[in-house]
């Protein structure tokens, strides 16, 4: 039913943005964002579904590409979405690699080269001429193994093109695709520029031994290394890295990938363990999503990190691996895939409100609710919503706009005009997708907004920064909190 829900979901919101486009009546939004929480929300979209292929997900983002900048962020991470969903649903092994380099600066800003190339089934080159026409697939047939609408390309090349870049695409059958695409992003008085993780004194000079048989995984994971001044040695299987350590080569870290043909992650640091060289040599596992500790296990590695790895989160286990302190809001045992992660026990304190209609609806917010640790209590309309906080100081109201008797807007504004009471951190649920929904319910008083069908992942991140937000409202906690 989910899957049908959301493929559903993708043909109307296809054609809601093409016909938007076609009439001309796309507009662009004008914000500061950056780039690299951007790419990276676009690649956590797409790693579980690589991961359950097999195929490695990476990405590369070169160290003069500006974090900040500005632009439309929802529209940018939109046309990365569409190139890296392709590239996965049309690769059954090797990868899908995404780059960003900085192009040429543009009047009041900066160009942005996006890269995204796979080792999947290629376009017939007489097919690649009908690539970015509108409804139209590269197999048409009945027989398609692949669906889909056949606007995702159209779409995507007409956003680079109302952001003042362009779309191209090479490829060869049977031997993969790389479509590039370039943006122009408004420029940061003042922004940072440097997207790679500042590199510790630390970390200066020690020497890391990377074990992986993608190539494009040794040479991304090197290229960091060496950025924070470190001496990379990169080998391609569990047999040549152990003859290295049994030859007397020092390290003082490794980073070793899971899935390896002859010998796996798990099997080279059991045998490196076993002997008498490298005992302690502290030892990063890359994984896929899913793929958590088995028993035996324990204690082979400092930290097991999910594909893609994120810079910030290699460095924090590598600093982690010193002894040393870890990056404020770095996260080095990475969490499991949502989808199949088991219930969440650890009780989280904020007391939490969901405002929803639909009894279904209710009932899978709640779950998730559950699985992340809070007690939630729940209504079916904007007056209930008043009622309830009137009678508990809740913290945190999931709040649908749409509900019979009063509406998700109409309740947030009567909350906020009581100043007597503790003003609660309101998300918003909506699945309206329309230009100025978003603003409504910011004027209405809300703080966050999320679109339905709710997802486990977006939950969380915006439970997470109501927390944050709270935290730092929390002085006086009842006056600030509405007006944030």
């Amino acid at each position: 039913i989910r899957q049908s829900g959301d493929a559903l979901l993708a043909v109307i919101n296809d054609i809601l943005d093409f016909s938007k486009i076609e009439s001309g009546r796309l507009d662009l939004e004008q914000e500061q964002f950056d780039v690299r929480e951007t790419v990276e929300g676009a690649l956590d979209l797409l790693a579980p579904r690589a991961a359950e292929k097999g195929i490695d997900l990476l990405y590369e983002i070169a160290n003069t590409v500006p974090i900040e900048v500005r632009g439309d962020a929802t529209r940018l991470r939109q046309v990365l979405v569409n190139l890296l969903g392709n590239a996965v649903k049309f690769t059954e092994r090797g990868e899908v690699v995404l780059t960003l380099q900085r192009g040429e600066p543009v009047a009041g800003g900066q160009e942005l080269i996006f890269c995204v190339s796979d080792t999947g089934i290629g376009i017939p080159p007489a097919a690649q001429s009908m690539l970015f026409q509108s409804f139209s697939q590269v197999d048409a047939s009945t027989t398609r193994k692949f669906g889909g609408t056949g606007l995702g390309l159209a779409i995507s090349r007409r956003l680079t093109e109302l952001m003042g870049g362009t779309m191209s695409c090479e490829s060869e059958e049977g031997r993969g695709s790389r479509f590039t695409f370039t943006v122009r992003m408004g420029e940061v008085t003042g922004g940072r520029r440097l997207v790679s993780p500042a590199a510790p004194a630390s970390l200066a000079g020690r020497r890391l031994l990377v074990v992986d048989d993608n190539a494009s995984s040794r040479r991304i994971l090197s290229t960091l290394a060496e950025g924070w001044g470190m001496t990379c040695t990169a080998v391609e299987s569990g047999p040549e890295a152990q003859a290295r350590v049994e030859g007397g080569e020092v390290f003082d870290f490794a980073i070793v990938d899971m899935q390896m043909p002859a010998m796996d992650g798990v099997s080279l640091a059991r045998v490196l363990r076993a002997g008498p060289f490298a005992r302690n040599l502290p030892l990063v596992l890359l994984s896929s999503l899913g793929q958590g500790a088995n028993e035996g296990e324990e204690g082979l590695f400092v930290a097991r990190l999910t594909k893609p790895a994120k810079p910030a989160v290699i460095q924090a286990a590598l600093l982690r691996a010193l002894g040393g302190r870890a990056p404020a809001g770095a996260v080095v045992m990475a969490a499991a895939d949502p989808v199949l992660a088991p219930d969440i026990v650890e009780p989280q304190p904020e007391r939490v409100l969901l405002a929803e209609d639909n009894r279904v609806n209710q009932r899978v917010a709640l779950h998730m609710l559950q699985r992340l640790g809070y007690r939630a209590d729940a209504v079916a309309n904007g007056l209930e919503v008043i009622e309830a906080c009137a009678r508990v100081p809740y913290d945190i109201v999931l709040m649908d706009v749409q509900m019979p008797e009063m509406d998700g807007l109409e309740a947030t504004r009567r909350l906020r005009a009581d100043t007597r009471q503790l003003q609660p951190w309101i998300i918003a649920l909506t699945a309206n997708a329309m230009k100025g929904d978003r603003e409504k319910c910011l004027a209405a008083g809300m703080n966050d907004y999320m679109s339905k069908p709710m997802k486990f992942a977006e939950l969380t991140e915006s439970l997470a920064r109501a927390r944050e937000r709270q935290t730092l409202s929390d002085a006086p906690r009842g006056a600030q909190r509405g007006g944030q």
